[in-house]
């Protein structure tokens, strides 16, 4: 008892226990201090090479938005954009990225795109929806980025076109124009300034063959002479001949590109019976300042102006009234309201009237012109009321220059579904 007692000779076995605990926490912080400069280097490469990838989808995107023929950039190279491409600016010693499109036109890409599959195959893009994947690299590691890219685009098959249900067209006197035939924005009567392309669209497109015969039923011999633009079979591209239904003109087709649009307008409007909202001049501040309130777009900036109406089933006023000397560029979107066009107007791009008991005024008084495309949808069966109202002197004239020219907005298109994979 007396020697499990005695306690002579525990102090050295304890100092080399605990001198063990000391020299195995020292090797642990030793391994750890040589490796945690390897743990921040792995992590610094990795982000790096996240960042080149990252940088591999914005040059891509770049090149969709500047070669919309997404067709042929699916064709080339087997949708090889980019190999081993430095980061524009920089060396390669600062990371590559390598970058490859392909169609929305596989199994599961509904879940990507949130779209139905594109039936047009892996090198026919027929609803502007591609999916990008971009490998970034530094210093041996690889990082993969995916993103879908789609494009707004509002595919008009005519100078006029009427999509929609109620189609009543009304044109006084025999001074207006409507032409498919593509026509140069700087091109004056008699300059003969040939248009940027060499194809053309129909005069009137139509939602369908009976709105095609309403439509050609409105128009006098003589006034019948004022609509040219595309043939739709063997013969002279006027009158009847270039009045022509597009199955691809549908209600559908307009409220899908509003709804993509309105949100990222550069103007947004509110109007009603009580606050009505009639423009004078538009365009005169322009050319001091171009974000100016009153400046709806010019050539070079191109704007998105977007009208909101109140439902009018009596159709008592106007929703959108613009008079005076007024210019405009871009995209022009009046929704449920009616717009009244008088005095001296020019317009490069598109306007688009939509939405429940609408309308399109062209009023006397001065000459209106639209270069670019005009459509009036109404969605409501019930309306009785005038779609189209052409007096004095307007002018519909198809500009593949001012079309093009929109879709040269960045704002149309846009990258959604991130996913690093």
């Amino acid at each position: 008892m007396r020697a499990f007692k005695d306690q002579h000779g525990v102090a050295l076995p304890l100092g080399l226990f605990v001198l063990l605990v000391l020299v195995v926490a020292l090797l642990v912080f030793v391994s750890m201090s040589g490796t945690e400069p390897q743990v921040s280097s792995n992590l610094s490469d990795t982000t790096r090479a996240r960042y080149a990838a990252d940088g591999g989808i914005e040059w891509a995107f770049d090149q969709l938005v500047l070669n919309q023929n997404w067709s042929n950039v699916l064709a080339t190279n087997n949708g090889q954009m980019a190999t081993n491409m430095a980061l524009p600016g920089l060396a390669g010693s600062f990371g590559t990225f390598s970058v490859t499109v392909r169609n929305d036109d596989q199994a599961g890409d509904t879940q990507i795109t949130g779209q139905p599959v594109d039936p047009g195959g892996p090198v026919t893009d027929t609803n502007e929806v591609v999916i990008l994947t971009s490998a970034g690299s530094y210093n041996g590691v690889t990082r993969q980025i995916q993103q879908v890219v789609t494009h707004s685009n509002l595919l008009a098959p005519g100078a006029l076109n009427l999509p929609g249900v109620g189609n009543n067209t009304i044109f006084s006197g025999n001074s207006f124009t409507i032409s498919g035939n593509d026509t140069n924005l700087d091109d004056s009567p008699g300059a003969g300034i040939p248009g940027t392309c060499a194809s053309s669209v129909s005069g009137i497109g139509t939602a369908d063959v009976a709105t095609e015969t309403a439509v050609q039923g409105s128009l006098s011999p003589q006034q019948k002479d004022n609509v040219t633009g595309k043939p739709q079979s063997a013969g002279a591209g006027w009158g009847d001949n270039t009045i022509a239904p597009d199955p691809t003109l549908t209600p559908a087709a307009i409220a899908k590109f509003v709804n993509a649009v309105k949100p990222y307008a550069d103007m947004s409007l509110q109007a009603s019976g009580s606050s009505r909202l009639s423009l004078t001049n538009l365009g005169d501040s322009c050319g001091t300042n171009p974000n100016d309130a009153n400046c709806w777009g010019t050539r070079s900036n191109p704007r998105i102006v977007y009208v909101s109406g109140t439902v009018d089933p009596a159709q008592a006023y106007y929703a959108l009234s613009i008079s005076g000397n007024s210019t405009g560029a871009g995209i022009l979107i009046i929704e449920d309201g009616d717009l009244s066009i008088t005095g001296d107007f020019r317009w490069e791009g598109i306007i688009l009237v939509t939405g429940q008991y609408v309308g399109l005024r062209y009023g006397g008084g001065g000459n209106q012109t639209i270069y670019g495309g005009v459509v009036v949808n109404e969605t409501q069966s019930a309306n009785a009321e005038v779609e189209v109202d052409a007096a004095g002197n307007p002018k519909i004239l198809y500009s593949c220059q001012a079309i093009n020219n929109l879709r040269n907005m960045r704002r149309l298109f846009r990258l959604t579904s991130w996913r690093e994979l």
